[in-house]
């Protein structure tokens, strides 16, 4: 099939699909833009095409050669455990290509591949969010085969939950992130709090105590964006709601909803910056490294940061916590990002069996432990937060385990994407006022349910 004919499937199922949605929970930079031809092909209609990545080692004459596609914010390492693994045995070669950091540029090839029936890629990383429209579509093979129950327990269990569609496991935890609450510690010993706030009354109560030396109490992601789906998510199940209930039926204008998505936007002029309807992370992370406010909301490969004294006004004075929940006693529920392996149903049987080898090898406790301390990556696997090794090289990750136990995963729809774009329509018009938090989650409703029909 050609290109063009590809795109076209893949255009025509894919129309209604919202653009925009950025990638969460990474915490490593953007790679670098190519600097020729030879680094990422650019075909005359201007697409960028996949770099090729396979390395110097010819595949043995016996072997089964499988293809393992990836995003290019961690190629340098993921190229280095696949360098590892050819080098450990000789019945499997794993050649690969990424492509640029983005979680809908990488999507959009899978599409394509998977309408087109394309068998070139045995191995995807997938971004977390779009397990479930992938499962829904029949275009990943299921999991439930490839893990003991025992070995599953070994992974986090808001992983499993996130590679997991209508009860099946789709996909393998490859590596996670979650959000968590930084805030200044020197301050609150100024104050005298000597126990970190677990409510937001708490921490509104603490910012009154130091306004005097900070501006706000609160930074957060605001932007109509997938930053603020996460941030809003968050808001909602701290005060016990939720965007889909166990059943998969929306329930996005619950009293709770409607409760926390009003308390974030009364937030906002008051206890967080005005212009937060306008900040995704880098410019909601600018204001608290500037020291103007007590918290931050972001991904925990912040934290390196905002304790760089060359780039933070406050480093030394950083902690980490869980989010803010309504009622004290409750747990703060970060948000999850990350990504899942699964492998192409296209393939024939040698294929996807060399393909599970290759995945359960890439998701052992050794193998994640080893991509962690070189990627620093939060891994899938529990284990690896305790590990002596990776706590000298991390040490927030002491306070960061009980946070990341504790996340959630985004609203597992096989039409995320659209669910996302309503998100960022309906909750940034009550942000900003433009609706009442009431009118916009009535509309956001009746938008997330036509979806489900």
């Amino acid at each position: 099939m050609k290109k063009s004919t590809k795109k076209l499937l893949a255009a025509l199922l894919a129309m209604t699909m919202a653009f925009g949605l950025a990638a969460c929970g990474s915490d490593v930079e953007p790679a670098p833009a190519a600097e020729s031809a030879a680094e990422t092909e650019i075909e005359a209609d201007g697409e960028q095409q996949p770099t090729e990545t396979a390395g110097e080692a010819e595949a043995p004459a016996d072997a089964v050669v499988i293809n393992f596609a990836y995003d290019e914010g961690v190629g340098d390492a993921t190229r280095e455990m696949i360098d590892k693994f050819n080098a450990s045995q000789s019945d499997i070669f794993v050649e690969s290509y990424s492509l640029p950091h983005d979680a809908n540029n990488l999507h959009d090839d899978f599409v394509n591949k998977m309408v087109a029936q394309d068998t070139s890629v045995d191995v995807m990383a997938l971004d977390v969010v779009y397990v479930s429209e992938f499962a829904a579509a029949g275009w990943v093979n299921p999991m439930d085969d490839l893990y003991t129950a025992e070995e599953l327990d070994a992974f986090l269990p808001g992983t499993v939950s996130g590679a997991t569609y209508n009860g099946t496991l789709y996909a393998a935890p490859w590596f996670t992130n979650a959000s968590a609450l930084f805030y200044r510690t020197d301050l609150l010993e100024q104050a005298g709090i000597a126990e970190v706030p677990t409510t937001w009354q708490g921490w509104q109560d603490a910012y009154e105590k130091v306004k005097g030396d900070v501006d706000y109490a609160f930074s957060f992601q605001g932007i109509q964006g997938e930053a603020m789906v996460c941030d809003w998510c968050e808001f909602i199940w701290s005060f016990g709601g939720q965007v889909l209930d166990e059943n998969g039926t929306a329930v996005c204008n619950s009293a709770e909803n409607i409760e926390a998505t009003q308390f974030m936007a009364d937030l906002i002029g008051t206890y967080a910056p005005e212009g937060v309807t306008t900040y995704a992370e880098s410019e909601s992370e600018q204001v608290f490294k500037e020291g103007k406010a007590l918290t931050c909301r972001t991904w925990s490969g912040t934290w390196n940061v905002f304790n760089d004294e060359a780039e933070s006004n406050v480093a030394g004075n950083v902690g980490m916590t869980f989010l803010p929940v309504s009622e004290e006693g409750d747990t703060g529920h970060s948000c999850m990002g990350g990504l899942d392996l699964v492998t192409n149903v296209w393939i024939d049987d040698a294929h996807k069996e060399a393909a599970n080898t290759f995945i359960k090898w890439m998701t052992s406790e050794e193998t994640e432990k080893e991509f962690t301390l070189i990627s620093s990556q939060p891994p899938a696997v529990k284990a690896i937060y305790s590990d002596a090794d990776v706590l000298e090289k991390i040490p927030f990750y002491t306070d960061f385990f009980a946070i990341i136990e504790a996340g959630n995963t985004r609203p597992l729809s096989p039409n995320y994407a659209e669910v996302s774009d309503a998100i960022q329509r309906n909750v940034h018009m009550a942000l900003t006022g433009e609706q009442s938090v009431e009118d916009a989650l009535n509309a956001l409703q009746g938008e997330v349910e036509a979806l489900s029909k």
